[in-house]
């Protein structure tokens, strides 16, 4: 009815917090007014030290979750920030963090670094592009990627759009397209965090380049197309949260970004600057303005 709701919801997963990540994301199915299916993506615990990031599905009635059940996980060790969308084609879409020095972002038979993409009951679909293909999983959808941390559907394209954090610089906002490299980390526009470039060039025949990108970075988290009226100006324009700028705490804020017909930046602007929070989400609200979520002392919307 419009009003947060402090009571926590009864139901959720048991889970690992390790650093900042535990419960990560959690969507509801298309058709929930009927099915009140809602997924989540958390850190199960494996062993002692281990954890598994994993896809779990329930039936929430309102106020408590029912039916909890995982449907997918991406097996002991790959653990870190995850994002969920449901794409036009009524799939689930699903990124899983790089792991080590990346190099299993360009393993295709291994979940760490990508984009997946599932049906609602956590298989991999037969059209997908690495399906029955060997040393290959069947439910990648884009490989190459760093820690993905934004997620969402354009809605002039249809397209999935996903943003991802460089090194120290680097960030940047891709098109999804099946079956694409995105580089990760052969190829990248940051710098490494002693300084020295991340890698020899930007760009390389066979990776798909991004979108937008930051350098310095601005340590992206979450993004949104805005497609209300409140905000007329702002109209199809992409948002996304910012935790700090250039590795300077104290420097988060919201950003927007215009691009064109072609999908060519034009120009961008930095929002809430003054509130120098940590931007970790940013959504559009059924009343068509932008809600943030910060992590700020205790957190806040």
């Amino acid at each position: 009815n419009g009003v947060l709701d402090p009571k926590p919801i009864a139901g959720t997963p048991t889970l690992r917090v390790s650093g900042r990540s535990g419960l990560m994301e959690v969507v509801l199915h298309p058709q929930f007014p009927t099915n009140r299916f809602i997924y989540f993506t958390y850190l199960k615990p494996v062993n002692e030290k281990q954890s598994a990031l994993t896809l779990a599905r329930g039936r929430f009635d309102g106020s408590a979750i029912s039916e909890l059940k995982d449907i997918f996980s991406c097996g002991a060790g790959i653990s870190g920030p995850s994002r969920l969308a449901w794409g036009r084609d009524g799939k689930l879409y699903m990124t899983t963090p790089s792991s080590g020095n990346g190099s299993s972002s360009q393993d295709p038979n291994t979940y760490a670094g990508k984009v997946l993409r599932l049906n609602d009951d956590g298989t991999a679909p037969a059209d997908n592009p690495f399906s029955g293909r060997p040393g290959h999983k069947p439910e990648v959808y884009t490989f190459g990627h760093r820690n993905s941390l934004g997620l969402a559907v354009n809605p002039a394209s249809g397209e999935m759009w996903q943003n991802e954090m460089g090194p120290n610089g680097g960030d940047k906002v891709n098109v999804l397209k099946p079956g694409a490299n995105y580089g990760w980390p052969l190829v990248s526009l940051g710098r490494s965090y002693p300084g020295p470039w991340q890698s020899q060039g930007f760009s390389k025949e066979g990776f798909e380049l991004p979108v937008v990108y930051w350098m310095p970075s601005i340590s992206l988290s979450g993004m949104t197309f805005y497609t209300g009226n409140k905000l007329p100006k702002w109209k199809g324009d992409i948002f996304v949260g910012g935790q700090r700028t250039g590795e300077i705490p104290g420097t988060g804020h919201l950003e927007r970004v215009l691009v064109n017909d072609k999908l060519q930046e034009l120009r961008r602007e930095a929002l809430l600057v003054p509130l120098r929070m940590r931007i970790r989400v940013v959504r559009q609200g059924p009343d068509e303005l932008l809600y943030v979520l910060v992590g700020h002392v205790n957190g806040g919307v």
